[in-house]
C-alpha cells in the first residue's frame, strides 16, 4: 500500500489509497499485471438545495459529450507548509482525473450562458495500464442530461460539490432525478426562484 496524501479540491478533504491488483502467478508477480489504485474521499455534506445553490459557483443544466479525457492533475504544494517526504512524493504524483465536456443548456447561477462548455473534473479514470476509481463516486455519463453543482477554479476544471448531491439527472418532462444516497430534492422552478433572490 503507498503512503497516504491529504490534498484540497472541491472543498473535500481528499485521502488518496492505491491497491495494486494481484497476480495470478503470487510467487512470480508480474509487472504488467493490471492495477487498481482508489481515491477515497470525505465531501462536504449538504441538507438542503440552499445550502447547495449557496456553496456552488456554478449552476447549470446542460448535456455531457461523449469524449472525455483522462489527466494527472497535480496540485500545488501547500504555501509555507512542509509535507512529510511520502506526502509530497504522492503530491508530485498527482491524481487521476476525468474531464468530461458539458454543453450547457440553462445557467442557474455563474458567469456563463447557453451554448458555453464547462469542463468538469472527476476522481478516477484509466491511464497508463492502471485503473483509478473514487470510491462511492458516481461519474457522469455519455451524453447524460445533468443539473450540476459546482465549484469552478481559475487554473483547473471545475469539479462537483459532492459526487452524490452535486449532481441531478434531467429526466423527459425536465424533472431533476436525484442519484440513490442523496435525499435532496429540488426541481428547475426551486433552482428558479433561489436564483432570483
Amino acid at each position: 500500500m503507498r503512503p497516504h496524501l491529504l490534498v484540497r479540491a472541491a472543498g473535500a478533504l481528499l485521502l488518496v489509497a492505491a491497491v495494486a491488483a494481484c497476480s495470478a502467478d503470487t510467487d512470480r508477480p508480474d509487472a504488467h499485471a493490471p492495477q487498481n489504485v482508489l481515491y477515497r474521499a470525505d465531501y462536504p455534506f449538504y441538507t438542503s438545495d440552499d445550502q447547495l445553490f449557496e456553496r456552488a459557483s456554478l449552476v447549470v443544466q446542460g448535456r455531457v459529450q461523449p469524449a472525455s479525457k483522462v489527466v494527472r492533475l497535480v496540485q500545488a504544494a501547500p504555501q509555507g507548509q512542509a509535507l512529510p517526504a511520502p506526502v509530497e512524493a504522492e503530491r508530485r504524483e498527482g491524481m487521476v482525473v476525468t474531464v468530461r465536456t458539458v454543453t450547457v443548456s440553462r445557467v442557474f447561477k455563474g458567469d456563463v450562458k447557453p451554448g458555453d462548455v464547462v469542463q468538469v473534473k472527476q476522481l478516477g479514470g484509466k491511464l497508463d495500464g492502471v485503473t483509478y476509481s473514487e470510491e462511492h463516486g458516481v461519474p457522469l455519463l455519455d451524453n447524460g442530461q445533468y443539473t450540476l453543482f459546482l465549484e469552478t477554479y481559475p487554473d483547473q476544471p471545475a469539479s462537483l460539490l459532492n459526487p452524490v448531491q452535486g449532481q441531478y439527472l434531467v429526466d423527459a418532462g425536465n424533472g431533476l432525478r436525484s442519484l440513490p444516497g442523496n435525499e435532496i430534492t429540488t426541481s428547475v422552478n426551486r433552482l428558479d426562484t433561489l436564483a432570483d433572490r
